[in-house]
């Protein structure tokens, strides 16, 4: 595990051992390249996003510790059998029942989330929605599996991009910043780590790129970059990468070796983090905010006003 771990809540104190806020240790996949700093799970930096906002709301204290997927530490191998990411350990403070979390250990993904929930004081907006029949988290639960399936070669990108299409008018419908509002929320935490790996390994692979047309879902993207809870926790895209080629089956490697992706990700290389949009799509959302025109526009007419009176 990664040193002393990283304290993230928000610049604050940690509270003493009295305090009844929750104090919990976050255990997240580290790097497959350096097998230190943070890895691709989407699940652990959906975790990592959780906890992040939490804590700059003050509702807990959290420290995150990277665990080698290469040579774990035995303790820790130990504690986590389920080999669940992201993983918990409570070390004080009491949860929403007034329950010490003390020594809690959820064994399932199931019973993580519902760790979440029970240290989840103040932010109504970061809870599981229960009923997905309606709720956009449902109409997008399957995008890993969708995307996962296009870099393998067995879903087409037309099933992919629908599902992207359903965000893009949602967004829309909606008018808000971001999915259910002005404010991250728990959908958000699960719906932006996905997409992170769809801009960057489906361009790396499949030279797959979202539509410019879905101008809704690229200013949700700069808005998101724009939060440190998002932009804070993301993966370096060489790691993000890897992540998806160590899971490739021999044939597609032998397959994309030969359309000259060699899959190469060592520590010698620069990394990476793409944090922002394309510059074409963010100078097309900024037009579009100006009326359809930029402010070289404006100076263009202007001048052309004058030289006519």
């Amino acid at each position: 595990m990664s040193g002393d771990g990283t304290d993230v809540a928000n610049g604050t104190q940690a509270p003493d051992e009295t305090s009844d806020i929750p104090k919990y240790d976050l255990y997240i996949r580290a790097s497959l390249i350096d097998n230190e700093t943070q890895g691709a799970c989407p699940m652990s930096q959906q975790g990592f996003m959780l906890s992040y906002i939490l804590a700059q709301e003050k509702n807990v204290d959290f420290k995150v510790w990277t665990v080698s997927q290469v040579n774990p530490p035995a303790d820790f191998k130990d504690k986590n059998r389920a080999k669940i990411y992201p993983f918990v350990e409570g070390i004080s403070g009491k949860d929403t029942n007034g329950q010490s979390i003390a020594g809690v250990m959820p064994e399932s993904a199931d019973k993580v989330e519902d760790f979440f929930d029970s240290v989840n004081f103040d932010c109504p907006h970061l809870k599981r929605p229960k009923n997905l029949k309606d709720h956009i988290l449902g109409k997008v639960d399957g995008i890993t599996t969708q995307f996962n399936g296009f870099l393998k070669g067995l879903k087409s990108e037309a099933v992919l991009t629908n599902t992207l299409q359903k965000v893009d008018d949602h967004l829309a419908s909606n008018g808000t910043t971001f999915l259910e509002g002005d404010q991250l929320s728990y959908t958000d935490c699960f719906l932006l780590p996905r997409l992170q790996h769809i801009i960057v390994a489906g361009e790396y692979f499949r030279g797959y790129e979202i539509s410019s047309d879905m101008k809704h879902l690229w200013r949700y993207m700069r808005d998101a970059y724009d939060s440190p809870a998002f932009s804070e926790t993301l993966p370096a895209d060489e790691d993000l990468c890897k992540f998806h080629w160590t899971r490739l089956p021999d044939n597609l490697i032998t397959e994309f070796r030969k359309n000259k992706i060699k899959g190469v990700f060592g520590v010698e290389s620069p990394t990476h983090k793409t944090n922002k949009i394309p510059e074409k799509i963010a100078k097309s959302l900024d037009s579009a905010s100006n009326g359809g025109h930029d402010d070289d526009d404006d100076d263009e007419e202007e001048e052309q006003e004058q030289s006519m009176e």
